[in-house]
Order: structure tokens, then sequence, then C-alpha cells
């Protein structure tokens, strides 16, 4: 429910990674995502709209959108973050899944199989042909896909929802390893307390305790990775939690392990061997 402002493509180079069982909370940004699923399934919620993509099929988000992706269950997804080569704003795609079955599935399917090799093989040129796959995608959607222009209203109602929300990651961002009330933020953006719950779980679909929740738990984890040596009680401390057990107990429900088999999965995927704790 932010704008990320991490993983961010540039005008010279899209972002690229491959996920196990991927895990974004709700936010938006500036750039068109595509979400390709190489194995499994992945929850997806848009704006209002809550889906499950299966294997094989691909996810275009516009920028703007406020999308979460989640998983339930075990995956393998590759996702791209392209810096806008035009602008698609002021677009709304009719079907933002393209299965296999689509029309324009064989030819986006080539194009994100061929940056995908061109990303991992890092011949000579690569970059060259990454972004130039980038643009044939682009040219795809404004020439083949079936869209329509938004109309002045709706670009404003979600330039609103966006200042929303930038507000309270701002709010989240100051104060979130502090004790603070839901008086507190609903006060801070001059809101009512029961008209902010709900704006928030209108915009958001989650309440907002659970999104402050989810944000605590990626704030630890970014220490976890930047501080390895660091111990799990300090993090959860740092992160917001009133104790250890607060932490093990909601990080558990969200990742469906403890934090410490957590890092030494991630640790074991980056370099072949667990982090000293």
């Amino acid at each position: 429910m932010y704008r990320e402002e991490i993983n961010q493509a540039t005008r010279q180079y899209p972002f690229l990674i491959e996920h196990i069982n991927v895990k974004y909370i709700p936010h938006f940004h500036e750039e068109t995502e595509l979400v390709y699923i190489l194995d499994g399934s992945l929850n997806v919620t848009i704006e209002n709209d809550s889906f499950i993509l299966k294997t094989g099929e691909i996810c275009i988000i516009t920028p703007g959108l406020i999308h979460n992706l989640y998983s339930y269950e075990e995956n393998k997804t590759f996702v791209m973050k392209l810096f806008p080569v035009t602008d698609l704003s002021n677009i709304q795609l009719h079907n933002i899944v393209i299965s296999p079955d689509s029309k324009n599935y064989k030819l986006l399917r080539k194009y994100i199989c061929n940056i995908m090799a061109e990303n991992e093989n890092k011949t000579t040129g690569y970059e060259l042909s990454v972004n130039i796959n980038v643009e044939k995608i682009f040219l795809m959607i404004i020439r083949d896909m079936e869209y329509c222009q938004l109309e002045d209203n709706a670009q404003i109602k979600l330039m609103n929802k966006s200042d929303f929300l930038n507000a309270v990651t701002v709010y989240l961002e100051q104060h979130y390893a502090e004790a603070f009330r839901l008086e507190d933020v609903a006060n801070h953006l001059n809101y009512t307390k029961s008209y902010f719950c709900h704006h928030f779980k209108q915009i958001t679909g989650v309440t907002f305790w659970k999104y402050y929740t989810i944000f605590r738990l990626e704030k630890a984890i970014q220490m976890m990775k930047e501080y390895p040596n660091k111990r799990c009680i300090e993090i959860a401390e740092d992160a917001g939690f009133k104790n250890i057990r607060s932490f093990n107990q909601s990080f558990k429900e969200y990742h469906h392990c403890t934090p410490r088999d957590y890092m030494n999965k991630y640790y074991s995927n980056q370099t072949g061997q667990a982090p000293v704790r």
C-alpha cells in the first residue's frame, strides 16, 4: 500500500526478477508491471478485484494501480517492471490477464522469454536486446490489445488514492517502530477514525492494522538482510513489535516459516551457505 521506491526500473533497463513464493504487500508505482507464472498459482489483487493466476498466465498491471501479490502455495514467477516507453497511466486494459488461449499470448510470451534469456546469459549487447523486446511489448499493448481511455474524473480518482496512500506511507515510515493509536493516524490525515478505516479498507482491500503488521515484517526482513548477525530480538524491537513472541507469530502467519528459516533459505539461495546467527 505504498509507492514502491525499491526494485525500480530505469529508462536504461527494466527491473527483472524470478521469485519463489512471491509476496508483495499492496503498493503502486509508475512502471508497467508484467507477472508471468512459470509454475504453480498466485493470488493477485488489483484495486478491488481479486483473482488467481495459474501456470503460464501473464498479468499486465498498468501504472498507478494499487495491487498486491500473495502466494498460498509453492510457485515460481517472473516479474518485470518496465519504465514506460509510452504513457499507459491513462488507459484501462479490457483484459489484464493473458491466458495461453488468448490471441496475443504466444508473441507476448516469446518477448518475455527473450528478455529472461538475455538477462540471464548477459552476452554482448544483451541490454539492447532486452530493451528492444520491452519496446515490442509496449507496441503490442497499444496496437493489438483492447483498452479504453480513462476519463478525467477516473484519472483524478486514481491520483487521489495515490495521494492518500503516500500520506499513510510517510506516517508509517516515521512511526512504524513506535506505539501509536488508530486515532493518531486518522487525525494526522484529517480524517475521523471510522472514515479512515473504511477508506483504507476500500482502497487496499485489507485493514489498516493488518497492513501495518505486514509493513513491519517487510522492514524486519530488510534489516535481517542488511544486518545478518543481528539478533532476532533486536530486529523485532527495531521493527516495532512488542516482543519476540509477537514477531515470530506474525512472521509465521504471513510467511509460513520462522524468521530464522526464512533467512537460512534466503542465504542458501544467494550464496549456498546459511548465515551465522
